[in-house]
């Protein structure tokens, strides 16, 4: 602070030290309204989860699988179909992606729809050739 700033604090009674002054109205209502948060807690869990970068290291991005499966002819042409009609209507997606999608909606089923869902698959087969006698 300057001298005349010092000296004009001083004639009007305001305080010269940062400590000394109140807390603005906002961050008065933030601290109160942060402190009445409530934490969520995990059952089982006895500390929080560490943050990203909380102790310099990057976290890592999971990793993708990657093999091959094999479909029947006509299945694989149904693959196709339905990524052209998604492009149809403004949705580009990549085949990889509709399998995906198609085994998060296996997954959300109840065993009954899941059972009804894999009741129509060929057991034995792959890319539409029978499986061999021995």
């Amino acid at each position: 602070m300057t001298a005349a700033t010092t000296a004009k604090l001083a004639r009007t009674g305001a305080a010269t030290s940062v400590e000394a002054r109140p807390a603005a109205p906002r961050r008065v209502r933030l601290a109160k309204a942060l402190a009445a948060t409530p934490t969520a807690k995990i059952p089982g869990m006895t500390r929080p989860p560490k943050q990203a970068g909380s102790n310099g290291k990057k976290l890592k991005k999971p990793k993708s699988g990657t093999n091959r499966y094999k479909l029947p002819d006509d299945e694989y042409a149904r693959l196709g179909a339905l990524k052209q009609r998604l492009e149809l209507l403004g949705i580009p997606v990549r085949k990889s992606g509709l399998l995906r999608a198609g085994l998060l909606l296996l997954v959300a089923m109840n065993d009954v729809q899941l059972k009804k869902a894999v009741a129509g698959l060929v057991v034995g087969e792959s890319a539409g050739h029978p499986q061999r006698a021995a």
